[in-house]
């Protein structure tokens, strides 16, 4: 039973790692069906746990960055919630920011409107799909998780870069792969 329930918490986590001009200021890893990503975020009383982005850090090469991600940064209060059900991840966008988003359901980037119904950024079924194609050697590497780009609508220019990893879906790709790795490297027996 336990076992199975580490299963289940498993697959309702996410990996995420935050980048500002290129540059990571903030890994995190969150347990749990729901998480929201946001800026100095105001009491939230809706029990979701929350990765609050950190202010620009002073590396950053050039001050106009720092001005720049400052101001998108103030925007960005209400953030963004991912949640994890079984069919897939939602996101839902609070914030007043230019949010995008790619991966997890193909490769093109899409825009997320603001205080509409949830948008599916991960769908479960498509990932295992792609993962036995994959294992069958009939396609190609399947998505581990999805990025959101906020700023802007390229992903070229965006100031913030936030990259949410699978650690289940990580982990069916792994073992597929080093099957996979196997496989090719085993001999052949005649009459197999």
């Amino acid at each position: 039973m336990a076992d199975r329930e580490a299963r289940i918490q498993a697959q309702h986590s996410f990996l995420v790692s935050v980048e500002y001009c290129e540059e990571e200021v903030l890994s995190h890893e969150v347990m749990g069906g729901d998480v929201r990503i946001a800026y100095k975020p105001s009491l939230m009383m809706d029990g979701i746990p929350i990765i609050s982005l950190p202010k620009p850090p002073n590396t950053l090469p050039i001050s106009s960055d720092r001005s720049i991600l400052s101001n998108l940064l103030s925007l960005m209060e209400g953030g963004v919630v991912l949640s994890s059900r079984e069919e897939g991840i939602y996101a839902e966008q609070h914030s007043q920011a230019t949010v995008s988003w790619m991966g997890g359901t193909g490769d093109e980037m899409h825009m997320m409107e603001r205080d509409v119904d949830p948008v599916m950024l991960f769908n479960r079924e498509t990932f295992r799909q792609e993962l036995d194609r994959f294992a069958r050697a009939d396609g190609s590497q399947p998505h581990c998780g999805f990025s959101l780009w906020f700023g802007q609508d390229s992903s070229l220019s965006a100031p913030i870069f936030i990259s949410i990893k699978l650690p289940w879906a990580q982990q069916l790709f792994k073992e597929v792969h080093d099957f996979r790795i196997w496989l090719e490297s085993s001999p052949v027996s005649p009459g197999v």
